[in-house]
């Protein structure tokens, strides 16, 4: 496992040192590997249970156990164990040794069986009215006091889910998909009539 503290990343001399900053607006790898579909191999893995618990959680779109982070934001990832794997290891590597594939592997190519993809690409409603007002509310302080005051969340946790749903916010709002103030309003697609 890699130290990813400030420390380690400041040592020039560590073989896991990264030149992250140093890279330009060009992504491109260093080292590009070839990759065939046709060449195909087993990993067979033992992991903990909670490893496993994750990984699935984030496959399915599902809660993560002992968090508060929203499902909805594991949308463009892999739904598979397997893809899940292989998306963070290509992460990893790319991060770490600045080493891609020339192409994506299999797992990690986008299909169209994901419920929230097929809802943006159709333009249908991706939140309820009643969704849409808890995540207006959640990017407002006065959401989490009650919490604060009771001792049931720190100012830091907080903060983090307040930053957490400012951001899911505005990724919505990107793509495109208006979410009125208005407690009585709909959220809508922005070229659709209201």
């Amino acid at each position: 496992m890699l130290n990813h503290s400030p420390a380690h990343t400041e040592l020039p001399h560590s073989p896991y040192h990264h030149k992250a900053t140093e890279m330009t607006a060009d992504t491109t790898a260093k080292y590009e590997l070839p990759i065939s579909t046709d060449d195909k191999a087993t990993i067979l893995i033992n992991v903990e249970g909670a490893v496993k618990d994750l990984v699935s959680a984030l496959a399915k779109k599902a809660e993560i156990k002992g968090t508060k982070i929203d499902p909805t934001l594991f949308a463009g990832l892999p739904s598979s164990l397997t893809g899940i794997m292989v998306h963070y290891f290509v992460k990893g590597i790319k991060e770490d040794f600045d080493i891609e594939f020339a192409e994506k592997p299999v797992s990690l190519k986008p299909r169209s069986t994901n419920p929230f993809d097929r809802k943006v690409a159709g333009r249908k409603r991706l939140l309820t009215r009643e969704q849409k007002n808890e995540l207006l509310a959640k990017t407002q302080m006065s959401f989490y006091e009650k919490d604060i005051a009771a001792g049931k969340m720190t100012i830091d946790a907080a903060m983090f889910a307040l930053k957490d749903a400012y951001e899911r916010k505005a990724n919505f709002e990107e793509m495109g998909y208006c979410l009125p103030p208005l407690k009585t309003s709909y959220p809508y697609w922005i070229d659709e009539e209201v």
